[in-house]
């Protein structure tokens, strides 16, 4: 059976004609783990026995897996095993090999389910997975959805909470809280109970509406790249008291040197911003290389590299010894501002 759609496994649950295997994954957290609740309970039911529900996540103890897949329904029509977020890149090859050799045996009678809501293989791995469990099943991607989808969420949520929001209300959201459902969910939730009016407002997002930590990170960023010290640092306290990871911190940050580099290197080569979002697989994400392409604008590309060279040393930094991260970041973004401004041209 080949890659299915959204629409092709909501028939399958309902007409009961289940696969043997399946493999539920995707970027949009929110649908990988509502479907696979969903097969689940039209396969085992709302409280499975324990002799027909078997459970594996993270390490797996391969001859676990490899038994629970042959036990027989005892009382039941089907036998379930449900492995979520495996750890398929902290196997030995012969592990790994076993492992797949697991999914093209499952016992008659088994239905295996392979979810993925939070931890994703290496790209060659998750590759060979799909690949696997496409031949002998069937496997469901979930990727983000579009713009209009995750407004209608919004709308359908604020609603659900008894008030209206509008399109430019759910598109300020989106920006300023990323398009990751499950949060939206929750800001959404949020915002309607503190919210006064029949109507959620841009002030209202405004005021209460969590930024996210790549928001966060652009105004961080920008404020570096401008000159603008003072913001930069009250942006780094915020982050820290959002208690923000270090590290992801460190990332994000380096992630938006990285595309500022990008977008200059190739305007000084005369590419377009649409190939260079073509070439390193931007997708939706092309807005991006627009943004940090207006805010270098004042800082030389020799700046940029200094820069590129600085973030790496914290992050080799960051990995080989420890650290204050506080103090540490702090002395970065000081060393960031030095830069952009001796590089203005």
């Amino acid at each position: 059976m080949p890659m299915i759609n959204e629409a092709e496994l909501k028939k399958q649950i309902k007409s009961r004609t289940f696969a043997p295997v399946y493999l539920i994954y995707g970027t949009e957290q929110m649908y990988v783990r509502n479907y696979t609740d969903k097969l689940l309970n039209a396969v085992a039911g709302e409280q499975p026995s324990d002799f027909n529900f078997h459970r594996f996540s993270g390490e797996i103890r391969l001859p676990e897996l490899a038994a629970a897949t042959q036990v027989m329904p005892f009382m039941s029509e089907y036998n379930v095993v449900l492995v979520s977020d495996v750890f398929l890149d902290m196997m030995s090859k012969s592990e790994q090999d076993t492992f797949f050799d697991i999914l093209k045996a499952v016992g008659e009678g088994t239905v295996l389910v392979i979810s993925l809501p939070s931890h994703m293989p290496k790209e060659k791995t998750l590759d060979k997975l799909v690949k696997t469990v496409s031949k002998h099943g069937a496997a469901c991607e979930f990727p983000k959805p579009k713009a209009m989808t995750i407004e209608k969420f919004i709308a359908k949520w604020a609603n659900e909470n008894g008030k209206l929001i509008s399109r430019a209300a759910a598109n300020q959201l989106v920006t300023r809280c990323g398009d990751d459902l499950t949060r939206l969910k929750n800001e959404v939730d949020k915002i309607c109970a503190y919210a006064s009016g029949e109507e959620v407002t841009l002030s209202d997002i405004e005021k209460l509406a969590t930024v996210n930590l790549e928001s966060r990170i652009f105004d961080l960023s920008d404020a570096v790249l401008a000159g603008n010290g003072d913001k930069a640092f009250r942006v780094l306290d915020l982050l820290f008291y959002q208690k923000e990871e270090p590290v992801m911190m460190l990332y994000t940050l380096s992630s938006a040197y990285i595309d500022a580099y990008r977008i200059r290197v190739a305007s000084e080569c005369g590419v377009m911003p649409e190939e260079v979002a073509a070439d390193f697989g931007y997708g939706k994400r092309t807005f991006l290389l627009k943004r940090v392409k207006n805010s270098t604008a004042r800082v030389s590309t020799e700046a940029l590299r200094k820069s590129m060279d600085l973030l790496m040393e914290a992050d080799l930094k960051f990995k080989s010894v420890r650290v204050n991260s506080r103090l540490y970041l702090e002395q970065l973004i000081a060393q960031l501002l030095l830069t952009a401004q001796e590089g203005r041209r």
